[in-house]
């Protein structure tokens, strides 16, 4: 089956041209690959980690602007101290970030209910969704919403 003689004479110059037997590659050479593939695959990806980076720069704003709020308002002679602490924890609350509401959970077969998740099939989903964008689409815009085309 290796012999050359039956092959045609432009596909044995081809192979002769390009055709390389691999080299083994040697066991420290191949450790050094391994450490060097494995430290890679470990390190953040650069925009994942620039994206943590500004939202922290973004919360520590928030919170320095909240300090020098609640300071400034623990400094007011105006309010009664009651108010004063309504006050102050109001824009440390403001601060904190933490957005409340409803986690939607897509539904599949065989999966149970999930601990504090409102669970929802894929249906109803993008029925939810594009009731927000009509809603949306009318709010916005000239004539009703109606753009275009539609605008006869």
């Amino acid at each position: 089956w290796n012999d050359p003689e039956d092959l045609p004479e432009w596909f044995v110059d081809d192979e002769n041209r390009h055709y390389r037997p691999q080299l083994p590659i040697p066991p420290a050479l191949l450790q050094k690959m391994k450490e060097k593939q494995a430290a890679l695959s470990v390190r953040p990806i650069a925009k994942v980690a620039e994206a943590r980076a500004r939202k922290n720069r973004k919360a520590k704003l928030k919170l320095a602007a909240a300090k020098k709020k609640a300071q400034a308002l623990a400094g007011s002679s105006e309010m009664s101290e009651s108010m004063k602490l309504k006050q102050i924890s109001k824009a440390l609350r403001s601060a904190d970030g933490k957005k409340g509401g409803k986690e939607y959970v897509v539904a599949k077969k065989g999966k149970k209910s999930v601990k504090g998740a409102v669970m929802v099939d894929k249906r109803m989903k993008n029925d939810k969704r594009s009731m927000e964008r009509a809603t949306k689409k009318k709010k916005g815009g000239k004539k009703g919403g109606l753009t275009g085309s539609k605008r006869r």
